[in-house]
């Protein structure tokens, strides 16, 4: 069986991929310009995607649409980048779940370094002056995530051992026993000045684009938190900037932006309650490696005839 790979950085995982399916035989394309003529001398049958912004969405379209293709893997959860493809000749799988215990933990220490006031402290040892400060303890405080997935759940899960109170806002408000509550996304208004901090962990889609805009965001609790490590269009950019400016937001976590790379001119770089990760929220030390083990796990059903996991 002829499979196409498409990351930058084949050594992550070449040697072990190899070894996982011995009887497979695997083509590599590890920059966006390699893509199309590797998939025209390979044909193959399935395809292992990992974008990012060095590798990005459309250099992965080729794969996707050449006709020798019957199944392509996302090496991540999101597909926007995709945008149609032909259901009836290619299935699409993603690897959503796979790297949101990561997620979360990078989401916590987030919150952690805008709560417990790091960035001051750290300034404060540079100049080996001994400079005491309190914070603001998470216990007790309400968190609201809006989309209660893999992340949502992995993060209510660690930040509830914080004694935070767990409000999880979806479309369909059946309980779940990851958080305290579950709420209608149509509700936000009323949900959204209760909360202390906001988490969102959905999809990118019509119904989601600039879900936070000026109108959600002056819903807000004064001095709130957001964290956003969905896609960058989620939230308004310019609405978010101009409520940090002024002050009715009290900080945020960007792991997206829009666009991306953030340009270097933009104010949130320089902005005293805003905390910058580039795209980066979930890639553990060998977050390839777990992404292409998920991918010989459903390469063994799609082998074996069995329903394949993920599929979107």
């Amino acid at each position: 069986m002829k499979v196409a790979v498409l990351h930058d950085r084949p050594d992550d995982f070449r040697e072990w991929l190899k070894e996982a399916a011995p009887d497979c035989q695997f083509f590599w394309a590890d920059s966006p310009e390699s893509v199309e003529s590797m998939i025209g001398n390979a044909q193959p049958e399935a395809v292992f995607s990992i974008k990012h912004s060095q590798f990005p969405g459309p250099a992965h379209l080729p794969a996707l649409h050449c006709p020798s293709v019957r199944w392509f893997h996302v090496g991540g959860s999101g597909t926007e980048h995709l945008g149609n493809w032909d259901r009836s000749r290619v299935t699409v799988t993603n690897s959503a779940g796979v790297l949101a215990p990561f997620h979360a933990e990078r989401a916590v220490a987030s919150l952690l370094f805008l709560t417990q006031g790091l960035k001051r402290l750290s300034l404060a040892q540079q100049h080996s002056r001994w400079s005491p400060l309190r914070f603001p303890s998470l216990l007790g405080k309400r968190l609201l995530i809006i989309g209660l997935g893999h992340t949502g759940r992995e993060l209510a899960s660690r930040l509830r051992g914080f004694g935070m109170k767990i409000t999880a806002a979806r479309r369909s408000p059946e309980p779940d026993p990851a958080v305290d509550e579950v709420v209608s996304l149509k509700d936000l208004p009323y949900h959204l000045p209760q909360a202390d901090v906001v988490s969102l962990n959905v999809p990118l889609n019509a119904s989601t684009r600039h879900l936070i805009n000026s109108e959600t965001l002056s819903h807000f609790k004064p001095g709130s938190l957001l964290l956003n490590g969905s896609r960058g269009d989620v939230v308004d950019q310019q609405a978010l900037w101009q409520s940090l400016r002024s002050g009715r937001l009290g900080g945020a976590w960007l792991d997206v932006t829009t666009p991306e790379p953030l340009p270097s001119d933009s104010p949130l770089w320089k902005h005293s309650r805003v905390l910058i990760t580039p795209h980066c929220a979930d890639q553990v030390e060998d977050f390839p490696l777990w992404l292409a083990k998920f991918f010989v796990r459903n390469l063994e059903r799609y082998r074996g005839g069995k329903e394949l996991l993920n599929q979107v």
